[in-house]
Formats: structure tokens, sequence, C-alpha cells
């Protein structure tokens, strides 16, 4: 049975990260090691994870960011695969279990999830808005990038063969990977909600002016020379059109509606006939002069 390194990267996170600790430890699968990166935490997060003691592995940094506390926590992990958990997330005790049995022989993995969390009125599963792909999906993940970290499981090997996370992505460093991953390797996934994904207004991936200008750099490294879509270019729209249509969305949940007008307005410069970025772009300009209610 090999070595599954579980590893949760935590930055001030507190107020959930002993759930997810807890989550890691109660993994039905027996071969696995916890590996917790506190990236400067200035809270709390030290102490809950010293009242663990010998049960998980600490790595301390100085803050630098998730990116580079994935990396730090990979190089101290000992296992032939790597799992992914963000401090704010929870996987369901099978979770490990199911998906070394299901995609074990796969050199990376996903699997469903469901959203969860203060920004949303109710739970959401991954797969109803979000089609799960497998196989070799290089084409549709240069179009949005689909594969939930917390989801994850991979060879460490291969990990470290393609450089890790990039931290020049803050908040995304996930996707240029998994398109460098995917570029020659295939992606299973497992049909199974064992992953609930944590959506608050606080969240990363809601902070749309700086994920935009990020999602931007990463379409133009994949599309340029050398880069993995080089041989797609007619996506390469209907990858702008995806990201500008994401950030508006995220935009809006966080009441920024002069953001979410210009990125809807975007979007529809590469689809003109999109109905939901017309409906967005209308409720993002009504918001802005008082006629539609704020959150």
């Amino acid at each position: 049975m090999e070595l599954v390194s579980v590893v949760i990267p935590a930055w001030n996170a507190e107020k959930y990260l002993r759930e997810a600790v807890d989550s890691a430890l109660a993994q039905s699968y027996p071969a696995r090691e916890i590996v917790v990166v506190d990236d400067g935490s200035t809270d709390g997060t030290a102490a809950i994870l010293d009242s663990y003691g010998d049960r998980i592995r600490v790595v301390r940094q100085a803050n630098a960011g998730s990116a580079a506390a994935c990396n730090a926590g990979v190089s101290a992990a000992r296992g032939d695969w790597i799992a992914f958990l963000d401090a704010d997330d929870v996987w369901l005790p099978e979770k490990l279990s199911r998906q070394v049995a299901h995609c074990g022989q796969a050199p990376i993995s996903h699997t469903d999830s469901v959203c969860f969390g203060d920004a949303l009125e109710q739970e959401v599963r991954r797969s109803s808005f979000e089609p799960p792909y497998s196989g070799f999906v290089l084409e549709r993940l240069l179009v949005r990038n689909f594969i939930s970290k917390s989801t994850v499981m991979m060879r460490r090997n291969l990990y470290l063969e393609h450089g890790g996370f990039d931290t020049g992505y803050p908040g995304v460093e996930d996707w240029p990977l998994w398109l460098d991953v995917c570029a020659g390797n295939e992606l299973a996934y497992l049909p199974e909600v064992v992953v609930r994904y944590r959506v608050h207004r606080k969240s990363k991936s809601m902070e749309s002016r700086k994920t935009m200008r990020d999602h931007l750099r990463i379409i133009e490294r994949a599309f340029g020379p050398g880069g993995v879509g080089h041989e797609y270019p007619k996506l390469r729209s209907r990858a702008l059109h995806s990201s500008y249509t994401i950030n508006s969305h995220y935009a809006a949940e966080s009441d920024d509606w002069a953001w979410s007008a210009y990125c809807a307005a975007c979007a529809l410069r590469y689809a003109p006939s999109d109905r939901q970025a017309w409906k967005s772009l209308v409720r993002a300009l009504l918001a802005r002069i008082g006629f539609v209610a704020r959150r």
C-alpha cells in the first residue's frame, strides 16, 4: 500500500483549520501522513497545530503565499502520492480510499465535491454546474480551470517534475500546473462527493480584480509561443470569455458592481450573444445606480 501525503497550507486559518485537519486524520485509508504548512500565521493557527502532537507533521515558514506553502509541504512529504486539502475545506472519511481504489493507476485525478458556505444559499454539487471531465482534457482545461485543488491526488514525482505551483499567480496558482501536467497525462475522475469545498466572501477566489489579472497572464502564456495551448489558437477567445464571465460573477458576489459590469462587458466582446453575460451586465449597472439591492 503506497503512502499518500496530505498537504494542507494554512495561513491565519484558525476558524476552519481544526475541521480540515480532523477530516484528514479521519481518513479510512491507513497509509497516509498529514503535513501542514503554517505560512507565517499570526492568529491561533500555531497553537491549534501544536495540539495535535505527533499525529501531524508541521512545517513553519515566513508568509509566502499558498503556492509556496504547498511547495514546502510537498518537499517535506514522504509519500509517493500527494493529496491537497485547503485549510477551509473538508474531506469525507472515504475520500482517499475511494480515490486510490478508483483512480490509483492514473498519475493525477480529481473527484466530485459539494460547495457550501456563507456565500451560498444552499449546498450545491459541483458536477451539477461543472461537467466532470477525465481523460486527455487539455482543450477543456485551456478554456476553464475545472479542477478543484482539494480534490486532487497526484504522483509526487510528477508534481516535482513540473516545478510545483507557480508562486507568481497567487490565488490561481493551480491552473498553470494542471495545464502543464494534463498536456501529457490523462486525468482520472472519481464521480463521488468526497470533498466539501467551502465558499465564503473572504475566499481568495472572490478577489476578482487580482484573479482576472492572473487569468489573463495564464491565458497569454498558455497560448503564446511554446505554451501548451499554442496548437489550439481558436480556444483563446473561449478562454477569455470564460474567465471574464467567472470574474464578473465573483465581483458581483463581493458587491463590486463596477468590476462586475466591466468583466461582463469584456465577456460579451468574445461572445456577443451570451444571454447570461448580458444579464450580468444589466444587473451590475442597475446595482451601481441603486436599482438592485446590495447584499
